[in-house]
């Protein structure tokens, strides 16, 4: 009987919270057991950003979660700026995202889409990082057959 009231007493205090009156993540007002999923624009983790190779440009990626996950698929938004005057670069032919593993010598099992957004940034959607450890997130520009990329690295921990 006394296994009883302490299962009880534990699910009570758990379904009281930290009772401050706060929401927490994820709450919403729709109701009990409504969860709504946050839209990519109130999900944004830490600008991530590299100077090009060759200094022509700096990209900053910036994740479209609050970290990013492991082995789940994640999107981010791709900004590339002049380094000296900050305006957004546009003078390219190609962009393109992808990460890879220099240590296992491999990169992502998947594509990501990439799109042009009205503000002049890119959202790259599906990066998979299927394994935790040190990544680089590679952004390459192609312009008038030349090639450069901007690297960033990442630790993906548990």
């Amino acid at each position: 009987m006394s296994r009883c009231w302490i299962a009880l007493l534990l699910g009570a205090a758990a379904a009281c919270g930290s009772g401050d009156g706060s929401a927490g993540e994820g709450a919403t007002s729709a109701g009990a057991g409504a969860r709504e999923t946050p839209s990519p624009e109130e999900m944004r983790g830490d600008p991530l950003e590299a100077l090009s190779s060759r200094g022509t440009f700096l990209a900053r990626v910036t994740p479209l979660v609050a970290s990013i996950p492991m082995n789940e698929a994640f999107g981010v938004s791709l900004t590339l700026t002049d380094p000296e005057t900050g305006e957004v670069f546009s003078d390219y032919d190609e962009v393109s995202i992808d990460a890879r593993m220099p240590a296992h010598k491999h990169g992502m099992l998947r594509d990501v889409d990439l799109n042009p957004q009205p503000d002049g940034t890119l959202r790259a959607d599906g990066l998979l990082m299927h394994m935790y450890g040190h990544w680089e997130i590679h952004v390459d520009v192609m312009r008038g057959g030349r090639f450069e990329r901007a690297q960033i690295d990442v630790r993906l921990q548990y």
